[in-house]
């Protein structure tokens, strides 16, 4: 009796074990990606100007480079709307065929500074027009969750210069010439990108000319935006 008993046991243990191996092959473990922050923003991008002075020629590719650092809160815990606002450095290299050319009187006070294109004459190998700006940006951003989200930011931003200087490269040798007088300060304009992922189209315009004063030559800047952590 007790041996029918034990077994009547081991026999329930058994039907219980298959029972509960069965129900655990059904599960299907869904994984739950975080939305990403991007907190972390690099761009290469290649620098141009809008609206330049006649004769003013830009290479085909001018490339630069932009970082960032945001902080990003989301409107509700589950939203796929934030507002974002951080600080960086954007470095514009622009290369053409001009230099800035300040325009000086005879009793010796300083006009406007205009953006001048070389004589036809004039051999050089390299020319390049550098500005570095310290930027605040805020942007609006929609990014959906999962393994590749949909990306899209508006936003704007401030920049205050950090430095300026054009570097020729010519038959004499290479030269840099800094601190120009009249470059702009403060510069402020408005950006977009927009990707999948870790990977976005970016753009930004500025809505301040590059030299203080001035009614042409406006920066503007397209590239790729990298995000590469959540």
């Amino acid at each position: 009796m007790k041996r029918l008993i034990l077994l009547a046991g081991f026999f329930l243990l058994a039907i219980t074990a298959v029972v509960a191996q069965n129900e655990d092959d059904e599960k299907v473990i869904v994984r739950v990606y975080d939305r990403y922050d991007d907190k972390l923003v690099f761009e290469i991008t290649n620098d141009m100007w809008l609206d330049m002075p006649a004769g003013v020629k830009l290479r085909g590719f001018s490339p630069g480079f932009k970082g960032y650092f945001y902080t990003d809160y989301t409107f509700g815990r589950e939203s796929i709307i934030s507002f974002a606002w951080g600080f960086g450095i954007s470095a514009d290299n622009v290369h053409s065929n001009a230099v800035l050319v300040q325009e000086e009187f005879p009793n010796g006070d300083l006009g406007d500074q205009t953006l001048t294109p070389f004589p036809e004459e004039y051999e050089y190998e390299k020319n390049k027009f550098v500005t570095t700006y310290l930027e605040l940006p805020i942007e609006l951003r929609v990014i959906t969750k999962g393994r590749s989200p949909f990306k899209f930011a508006a936003g704007f931003r401030l920049g205050y210069l950090l430095s300026d200087h054009q570097k020729i490269i010519d038959t004499d040798g290479k030269r840099k010439i800094y601190d120009f007088n009249d470059v702009t300060t403060w510069r402020y304009g408005v950006s977009a990108r927009i990707g999948v992922g870790k990977v976005q189209v970016s753009g930004f315009y500025s809505l301040v000319p590059l030299v203080e004063g001035s009614d042409n030559t406006i920066p503007f800047s397209i590239g790729i935006s990298l995000t590469p952590f959540r």
